[in-house]
């Protein structure tokens, strides 16, 4: 009895390791697109902060997922969990500690401004003093037995009773003023380096940084809300030419009207960026690839028939610039580097196969 209920246990396990079986690839897709999940969500739970490095943070997490996606070992996966753990716990204290500073910062303001308003009430019992101490004296009048003393008297207190009244409306205008006008003067200064931290300082167009920032949250919004953006990656043809022909001083020029001419031909919404050198990316949200190639063939066009002026005393001496631009639409599995990568893929084969030209991945 005792061999057979061994037995028994052990035919158990055999039936439980087949349903295993049965069930892993579902179970392993499963896991893996809940960990995916929660890998953005970690991502989305990093606020932008420089000063604890969330830009690092959020690169390690995109190989994280990487190497998830590509690992079949549990093994390995548990080994990867483990030694990964503790670098994600570590940003996590790191920005709580970084959000508690803030806090306390923040507790500051709002003591220094209840010291302020502590001041306001200091007046305001000031002026309830004069309205008192007036009070009184019109109690008195009411004593006085001569009509005319009354009359004299209380038109006196009237006027300083008024004067009272707008001294203190003056004074409490004066200090909402000064306060909204510092209130003003810090959110305009946090604007201005905010717009200088994100803009490329030559064409006014956002910057690397920006860019990186933007595609992170329109990559992870496409990824769980299921919808797709549209990518140009635009090269301005034989720029070297034009510097060692003009002189950088014409180079820089060229590229700042290139920006502007760009932006003037995208939507609102669209989203240009200097990605490096001569190279510019303009990304449509929610545009299919066919609705950006059309887009693109209609910046190709307008950029090669606009004329650059090369002397600013008015000579008919004219500069002409064309691009080339690879369009791509962005797959279901796309990271960003993935989507940059196919979008440089078809600008190289715009410019092999002669420059001014737009082509997409579906041409190579």
């Amino acid at each position: 009895m005792p061999f057979f209920g061994k037995n028994k246990r052990r035919n158990n396990f055999k039936t439980t390791d087949l349903c295993h079986q049965e069930f892993s690839d579902e179970l392993k897709n499963h896991y893996l697109d809940t960990i995916f999940k929660l890998i953005l969500f970690l991502k989305k739970f990093a606020l932008d902060i420089q000063e604890i490095e969330s830009d690092r943070f959020k690169s390690e997490l995109d190989k994280i997922k990487n190497i998830y996606l590509a690992t079949n070992s549990y093994k390995q996966l548990s080994k990867f969990s483990n030694r990964h753990a503790p670098r994600i716990e570590h940003f996590i204290k790191r920005q709580q500690s970084y959000l508690n500073d803030r806090e306390k910062e923040l507790r500051d303001i709002i003591d220094l401004l209840s010291k302020a308003m502590t001041g306001l009430n200091t007046d305001n019992k000031r002026f309830y003093q004069r309205l008192y101490d007036h009070s009184e004296k019109l109690e008195k009048i009411t004593l006085l037995d001569d009509i005319k003393k009354i009359k004299n008297s209380l038109e006196t207190e009237v006027s300083q009773i008024r004067q009272a009244v707008n001294d203190q409306k003056k004074l409490e205008l004066k200090k909402i003023e000064t306060l909204a006008s510092e209130v003003d003067t810090l959110r305009n200064e946090l604007k201005k380096t905010k717009t200088h931290l994100q803009t490329d300082t030559l064409t006014g167009v956002n910057n690397r940084k920006a860019l990186d920032q933007y595609l992170d949250q329109l990559t992870e919004q496409s990824q769980l809300h299921k919808f797709t953006f549209s990518m140009m990656l635009l090269d301005i043809d034989d720029f070297k030419l034009i510097n060692d022909t003009y002189g950088h001083l014409i180079g820089d020029r060229v590229l700042v009207a290139f920006a502007q001419k760009c932006r003037s031909l995208i939507r609102s919404d669209d989203f240009i960026a200097r990605y490096g050198g001569e190279e510019f990316i303009i990304i449509l949200p929610k545009a299919s690839l066919r609705n950006a190639k059309k887009k693109a063939k209609q910046i190709c066009k307008a950029l090669a028939e606009t004329r650059y002026t090369i002397d600013e005393n008015g000579t008919d001496d004219f500069l002409t610039v064309t691009a080339s631009i690879g369009v791509v639409s962005m797959n279901k599995d796309d990271g960003v580097t993935e989507i940059i990568e196919r979008a440089d893929k078809a600008l190289y084969r715009a410019k092999r196969e002669g420059k001014n030209r737009v082509l997409t991945e579906k041409d190579l």
